[in-house]
C-alpha cells in the first residue's frame, strides 16, 4: 500500500510538472490499448558523469480516453519511472543499460469501461540499447536497437498470466535544425516492435507455461518540434505519435506528448 501511494504521488508530480524528457531523443509514449487518444509526458534530467558516461532519468505519466471517444484526459492510464546509463564509445557509437518500473491501470473492454477487478498491474523492465549516429548534410540520423526483458505482476506482486516478455525494438530517427542557432528542430522517427511472450495456463493438475510465436507487435511513428533554451540548458519537445498494430481490428492510437529535459543540473557553469 505504501509503495502504491508513493507511486501515485510521483505520478501526480509528473502531471503537474508537465511531462516527458529526452536526452538523446524524445521520450516516446508507452504503448497503450483500449483507447482512441492518450496524453503522455515526463520531466527528467541528463547528467554527464564523465567524458564517457551519462545518467538520464525521468518520471512520466499518461491519461487516456475510452475506446469510443476522444477525451485525452478522461482517465488515468500509466505512471513510469525510468533511468538509463549511457556509454559513449565514439562520436558515432553509444550504448545504454536501463531499468524501469511502471504502474498501469487496467479497464474492462466493454462499456462502461470501468476498472477491472485487479485495477492495475506492475511492470519491471530491463533493457539495453545500442545507438549509431550519422550526419547527412544538415540531417542528423540516429539508429537504435533495443532488446527488452519485461516482467508483469498483479497488485499483490504475484506473476501475472503473462509473466514474461522478450521484446525487440528497431528505431530510426531524423533531426533537422530549423535555424542557424540550432535552437529549433523538427524530429521524425519510426519504430518497429516485435516480441515473444510466456503465458501461464491454469490446469486441474498444475500451472503450465507456454511460449507464443515470435511476432510483430506494432509500429510507432512520431513527429516532434524541439526547442533548446541554450542559456538554461533545457530542452522542450512537443509532438504527436501514431501507434499501429496488426490484426483484424486495426485501430490506431493517437498520442499527444510534451517533454522537458534539464541538462547537467548538478554541474552548472555560469
Amino acid at each position: 500500500m505504501y509503495l502504491t501511494s508513493f507511486c501515485m504521488k510521483l505520478f501526480s508530480i509528473a502531471v503537474i510538472c508537465l511531462f516527458s524528457f529526452t536526452a538523446f531523443s524524445q521520450i516516446s509514449p508507452p504503448g497503450l490499448d483500449d483507447t482512441q487518444i492518450a496524453t503522455w509526458g515526463a520531466v527528467g534530467f541528463s547528467q554527464q558523469l564523465n567524458p564517457k558516461w551519462t545518467l538520464t532519468a525521468y518520471l512520466g505519466g499518461a491519461r487516456m480516453s475510452d475506446p469510443d471517444n476522444w477525451h485525452p484526459l478522461q482517465k488515468q492510464s500509466i505512471a513510469v519511472y525510468n533511468h538509463e546509463f549511457q556509454y559513449k564509445f565514439s562520436s558515432q557509437w553509444q550504448a545504454s543499460i536501463c531499468s524501469s518500473i511502471r504502474y498501469q491501470n487496467k479497464y474492462n473492454e466493454e462499456p462502461p469501461y470501468d476498472a477491472q477487478d485487479q485495477a492495475y498491474r506492475w511492470e519491471l523492465r530491463y533493457y539495453a540499447r545500442v545507438y549509431y549516429k550519422q550526419q547527412l548534410g544538415k540531417l542528423a540520423m540516429n539508429y537504435s536497437f533495443r532488446p527488452e526483458f519485461r516482467t508483469f505482476y498483479s497488485p499483490g506482486w504475484k506473476p501475472s498470466s503473462t509473466p514474461f516478455e522478450l521484446r525487440l525494438r528497431l528505431k530510426a530517427q531524423a533531426s533537422l535544425p530549423l535555424n542557424q542557432k540550432k535552437s529549433n528542430f523538427i524530429i521524425g522517427a519510426n519504430e518497429f516492435l516485435s516480441a515473444v511472450d510466456e503465458y501461464t495456463i491454469n490446469t486441474p493438475s498444475a500451472r503450465d507455461h507456454q511460449w507464443s510465436n515470435y511476432h510483430f507487435t506494432e509500429d510507432r511513428f512520431s513527429v516532434y518540434f524541439r526547442h533548446f533554451f541554450q542559456e538554461q540548458d533545457i530542452v522542450v519537445d512537443l509532438g504527436v505519435m501514431e501507434q499501429f498494430k496488426p490484426g483484424s481490428h486495426f485501430e490506431p492510437v493517437s498520442y499527444l506528448a510534451f517533454d522537458v529535459l534539464i541538462q547537467n543540473p548538478f554541474s552548472r557553469h555560469h
